[in-house]
């Protein structure tokens, strides 16, 4: 664009320069038939006054013969003046002629002139408006790389911050399970293996009671019985906890009827209201799974923590989602029982849970506990 400006410019100030200079030499044309006009008229009058003075006008002489006056013969002095005067009044007319033609032309020059200086200052507009453009379009460039870059940064900050999230996400959930392993292990230790060694000792000395104290015999195993009967039911917590009794081949609102009349025998004192969708598809196994888990442990939490009388349980699909909702009128939840609670405790893993799920879920206080969670179905 400059490159074109400066050849036009060029050429402009080029005929600029080549319109004034022929305007120049016409004009002085023009003032030098002017000077040699006037200097015609004043000839031409001073020719006329002292023709004037050979003139024989006044002569009336007549013929006797005839009334009308006798032209008088021209002088000799007033033949040349005249023939003087004729061809300055030729020359005259060829002056003004000239003049009139150079004026003409002048006019024509001077109007390319106007319109090329004209031409010029539009260009010079035209310059300025594009230098204008110009700088909006290079601030504009400006902002937008500092945007890019600023976007980048973001970016680049968004994906550190979403690594160390995950990072921090996968050390949870390889804590947690490295506390279950070694929970369960304790209750297997602890509660069965520690038991069945009590009870291999207790049934050594049945063997010496037997005969010689039957009723003390009896007492001992007895005690084994009752002792079998605890183990049984530590098992079968540790089953339950471990999912190994699910079954992912019932549908997911059977299954969810199942739980809350389950939940509801179990715990008869807090009623629950459930509602669940006409159309509700079955998810994957391992979010089927994992819905599983997170119903014990926001179950757990009411009966445990919440000291409600009632909750409400919805169930629906939306947007190819499975969309849960849990309120209880309890104690409610305090705002940061992310950070107060131990990071073992079950909000902790459901928050790994739906983590892993990648699903949207807020918990919340309103006249108790509120739990809004949906994920896809896989």
């Amino acid at each position: 664009m400059r490159k074109n400006y400066t050849n036009i410019s060029d050429t402009i100030d080029e005929m600029l320069t080549y319109f004034s200079r022929l305007y120049s030499e016409h004009d002085n044309k023009l003032q030098e038939s002017k000077e040699k006009l006037f200097e015609v008229n004043v000839r031409l009058d001073e020719l006329s006054r002292t023709r004037n003075v050979y003139s024989l006008n006044t002569d009336y002489r007549k013929s006797v013969f005839s009334p009308i006056p006798i032209q008088v013969e021209e002088t000799e002095k007033e033949k040349e003046l005249l023939e003087e005067i004729k061809k300055l009044s030729t020359e005259r007319d060829n002056y003004e002629y000239s003049i009139n033609e150079e004026t003409i032309y002048l006019k024509s020059i001077d109007k390319r002139l106007k319109n090329l200086k004209q031409a010029k200052t539009s260009l010079s507009n035209i310059m300025v408006e594009f230098g204008k453009q110009e700088d909006l379009i290079r601030q504009k460039d400006q902002t937008i790389k500092e945007d890019q870059k600023k976007e980048k940064e973001r970016e680049e900050n968004k994906i550190e911050a979403d690594a160390e999230k995950l990072k921090k996400h996968l050390d949870n959930i390889l804590m947690i399970e490295a506390y279950d392993d070694t929970y369960h292990s304790t209750i297997l230790d602890k509660k069965v293996k520690k038991v069945i060694q009590d009870n291999n000792h207790k049934l050594d000395n049945v063997r010496g009671y037997i005969y010689s104290s039957p009723g003390r015999s009896k007492v001992i195993v007895d005690d084994i019985t009752g002792s079998h009967k605890n183990m049984l039911m530590v098992i079968d917590d540790q089953l339950n906890k471990l999912n190994y009794n699910f079954d992912d081949t019932v549908h997911v609102k059977e299954m969810l009827s199942n739980y809350i009349k389950a939940f509801s025998e179990k715990h008869g004192s807090i009623h629950i209201d459930y509602h669940l969708g006409t159309f509700l598809h079955d998810p994957s196994y391992a979010r089927y799974l994992a819905l599983n888990k997170l119903l014990n442990i926001f179950f757990d939490n009411i009966v445990k923590h919440s000291k409600a009388k009632n909750v409400k349980f919805e169930a629906d699909e939306k947007d190819h989602n499975l969309c849960i909702r849990i309120s209880d009128d309890g104690v409610g939840i305090p705002s940061d029982y992310m950070t107060i609670s131990e990071w073992h405790s079950g909000l902790h893993r459901a928050n790994e849970i739906l983590f892993m799920l990648g699903a949207k879920y807020k918990i919340y206080n309103d006249k108790g506990t509120k739990i809004e969670f949906s994920f896809k179905y896989e």
